[in-house]
């Protein structure tokens, strides 16, 4: 798979979710998607989505800071507003075959999202 292709998977998910397109946000999602995030578990592609959504709602704005991929993997990097939390920058390493994501790891900082009660 080309470099833009991985980009373009990774973009389409970013979009999908932080507009507040779940459903397409989803559907880049492997069923079998490997998640490490800094803060909670989800054991399944169902509960990461059902978390997606109901923080994806929470959310403001946000703002993409940088965009890159070399082979199957793309980074973005981001900073978003959300009620309860305020700022954070986050950033998302995502590993993609067949046109899904297999895996995605997040990077944040969890101070004001314990401090929010959401972990």
């Amino acid at each position: 798979m080309p470099d833009n292709d991985t980009l373009a998977i990774a973009r389409a998910y970013h979009d999908a979710w932080s507009s507040q397109d779940f459903t397409t946000a989803a559907e880049l999602l492997s069923p079998d998607i490997a998640l490490e995030v800094p803060i909670n578990s989800y054991p399944d592609k169902e509960s990461f989505v059902t978390a997606l959504t109901g923080f994806g709602q929470l959310t403001r704005r946000v703002r993409l800071l940088s965009a890159i991929s070399a082979e199957n993997e793309a980074m973005l990097l981001y900073d978003l507003d959300a009620e309860l939390v305020g700022p954070l920058r986050v950033a998302e390493h995502f590993t993609v075959e067949a046109g899904r994501i297999v895996r995605l790891r997040q990077i944040h900082d969890t101070a004001p999202v314990r401090a929010a009660g959401l972990g």
